[in-house]
């Protein structure tokens, strides 16, 4: 995993990243069912805008470099236990809850220390 000195170099390395089409999705997702970690590390790395994205929105205070670990470790967690082979729900829409989950259980930590 790559490893981040600040959130706006996170900003700037997910920004470099490409995302894939559902057919590399579902390539990257039967591999990673298969055992292979690589292909799990690229959907990993595919979804860092998104991540990005979500942690931009958010209030300009809570951007930290603690809560993008928080969503980070929340993307890890959504591709390990997502069904991308099933229909209906998007992957994107489910890291979406995700990272708001992460995001909640941040906030409640940081006011708890």
């Amino acid at each position: 995993i790559m490893v981040y000195v600040s959130v706006e170099d996170f900003y700037d390395k997910a920004g470099l990243v490409s995302t894939m089409s559902r057919e590399e999705e579902l390539v990257c997702a039967k591999e990673m069912k298969d055992g292979d970690e690589t292909a799990r590390e690229r959907l990993i790395q595919s979804y860092l805008p998104m991540v990005a994205g979500h942690i931009k929105h958010g209030r300009c205070d809570m951007q930290s470099l603690g809560l993008v670990y928080s969503c980070l470790q929340a993307l890890e967690t959504a591709v390990d236990k997502f069904d991308f082979f099933q229909e209906g729900e998007t992957f994107s829409h489910r890291l979406s809850w995700y990272l708001r989950q992460a995001t909640t259980e941040y906030i409640v930590e940081s006011r708890n220390v």
